[in-house]
């Protein structure tokens, strides 16, 4: 699906619920009983009913006809789980870019992007910048002098950033450079390029150095009354696809985009459909304590730790590997082993840093340079201080080692595993050979994690994961049948992945007040049309089974429009 399929999907109604519930007057108290079904207490127990009062969970099997006033709601058949987490998303981000963006389709040229994007900002409000998402190209060193004067004739003084299909590589008009201090002498940042030709910038940022325009021409200046509308709409259609809570990672390589105060402001409108946890993102020692003007704790939307980018995209080419990529060269990593960046760039200092300020940290790390350097680190702030208070999340993992694995296992709950097998093992199938050719054989080891005991978290990684890849069941067909692959990915099962959209979900944000039903645990869970034990892993879909509803803290906050 692509984004302008997306901009007419998501103005479609939701019907989102707050329910309050109903007080029972005979015991004093709020209580709610799911009967007439089967709940998943877990990945392994069921029950017949559940109590619920208030925004936890009471009791389970009770004897119904003690609470005579709770308020009864029939699942008719259906099939409840405790409420799935998505560990790794970025719907602020898009929602931000949504709001003054423009979809370019796949666009190759320089002139379909100025088109597109001149169009575009004609449309916009003075002084708000323009962003677009789409391009692709094989080659972006090709991009030229030329090319970018061909946007600058379209923009004009308006700062414009425009994205590829990934979101790793962009481009940017002389406008946005001159506001971000951007010239020919403006060296490389770590774990990034600036394209030039005859020593000046052409405007194509690869990676990081996209952040060097984006944290000061674009993002700051995109006002959140123009993204509250589109952010609603995403958090809306994850409820509605069976999520109950996001991870949400407000930036990228292009820049920190926070917006914390924002879920907040939908959570006191009662327009807020399931729990945010959002991390900080920072790009070296110097900002990662800039989180402390930015924390917001509330019910729904809380503060979780940081975001580091330590190495590229593998679907650029970019991932941090010890050996070369069919393209030539190592991939680019913005975090070093050592001062040779400088001492903010230090990976060892970093983790110093983050485990004395108490701080969680989520990791982009692809190649198995960038894993072994995180692992190197937290291993050597266990030693230093005896134990760790942190826990750490690495995303992706394309490339990890058997070694490295058996690392993590021996790391136990400190080290979590965040993986997207309908990224990987769906969309990506084809560019990972591209770039690793041999060496994507065998990449994104799911199962080997998992035989090794490593907690395994799942998500999306949306926006590089298309919308229709992910629904919980979606990315359940595509790790339960390896993608149409099972000999290159081996499958897991469906225990596996119940447990990871829950338990491993919310271990990665480091919270055991939900991802099971307990007693005293928050009432948060999904509700199926079917057992998701029983459907054929090749009739998984976006629609089978259907969900039915989503509860969050004992309230409905999702309910399936009626056919």
């Amino acid at each position: 699906m692509n984004l302008r399929q997306l901009l007419q999907f998501i103005t479609l109604p939701l019907v989102i619920l707050y329910t309050s519930g109903c007080k029972n007057e005979d015991l004093g108290k709020d209580y709610k009983l799911l009967h007439n079904g089967t709940i998943y207490l877990d990945a392994d127990r069921k029950a017949h009913n559940l109590l619920i009062e208030g925004d936890k969970v009471a009791g389970f099997n009770v004897n119904e006809k003690k609470y005579p006033n709770a308020e009864r709601i029939d699942l008719q058949g259906a099939f409840a789980y405790p409420g799935f987490n998505d560990s790794h998303v970025h719907l602020v981000s898009v929602a931000v870019a949504m709001s003054v963006g423009v979809p370019l389709n796949g666009a190759s040229t320089a002139a379909e992007i100025a088109a597109i994007v001149g169009e575009h900002c004609n449309k916009l409000p003075q002084g708000v910048p323009a962003i677009a998402h789409g391009f692709v190209f094989d080659n972006y060193e090709a991009w030229t002098l030329a090319d970018l004067a061909l946007i600058d004739q379209a923009t004009g003084n308006r700062p414009v950033l425009i994205a590829d299909q990934l979101g790793h590589s962009y481009i940017v008009n002389t406008a946005a450079m001159n506001m971000s201090g951007l010239t020919g002498n403006t060296p490389d940042p770590p774990g990034g390029r600036i394209i030039k030709q005859n020593g000046q910038p052409t405007g194509m940022l690869r990676e990081t150095a996209g952040a060097i325009v984006g944290n000061v021409a674009i993002w700051p200046l995109i006002p959140d009354n123009m993204v509250k509308l589109p952010a609603a709409q995403f958090f809306n259609m994850w409820a509605a696809m069976g999520y109950t809570s996001v991870v949400e990672l407000m930036g990228g390589p292009m820049g920190r985009i926070l917006k914390p105060g924002l879920c907040s402001e939908l959570e006191a409108a009662g327009q807020l459909p399931l729990r945010v946890y959002y991390a900080h993102t920072f790009f070296s020692l110097d900002d990662i304590e800039s989180y402390k003007n930015n924390i917001v704790n509330t019910d729904l939307v809380r503060f979780i730790g940081l975001k580091l980018f330590v190495d590229g995209a593998a679907g650029n080419g970019d991932a941090w590997t010890s050996w070369e990529n069919t393209h030539g060269g190592h991939g680019l990593n913005a975090i070093a082993i050592n001062d040779s960046f400088g001492p903010q760039f230090n990976i060892f200092r970093i983790l110093e840093k983050s485990e004395e300020l108490k701080l969680d940290v989520h990791y982009h790390t692809g190649g198995d340079l960038s894993i072994g350097a995180v692992l190197d680190a937290i291993e050597a702030v266990k030693q230093k201080n005896g134990t760790l208070k942190t826990r750490h999340t690495l995303y992706h993992l394309g490339f990890i080692t058997d070694a490295q694995i058996n690392r993590m296992k021996q790391l136990g709950t400190h080290a979590i595993a965040g993986v997207q097998p309908s990224l990987h093992w769906e969309y990506s199938k084809e560019i990972t050979p591209f770039f690793y050719g041999a060496h994507a054989n065998g990449s994104y080891p799911y199962k080997k994690m998992r035989d090794a005991g490593v907690t395994l978290a799942f998500s999306t990684d949306f926006a590089s994961t298309p919308l229709d890849l992910c629904w919980p069941t979606v990315i359940m067909k595509a790790a339960l049948t390896g993608a149409g692959n099972p000999a290159g990915n081996p499958p897991l099962t469906m225990r596996d992945m119940i447990r990871g959209f829950t338990v491993g979900g919310f271990a990665s944000v480091n919270e055991d007040q939900v991802g099971t039903l307990d007693i005293g645990k928050k009432a948060d869970l999904v509700v199926y049309s079917k057992d998701l034990y029983l459907v054929p892993p090749a009739e998984l879909s976006k629609d089978n089974p259907k969900v039915l509803a989503t509860y969050v803290a004992g309230r409905q906050a999702y309910s399936a429009p009626a056919r």
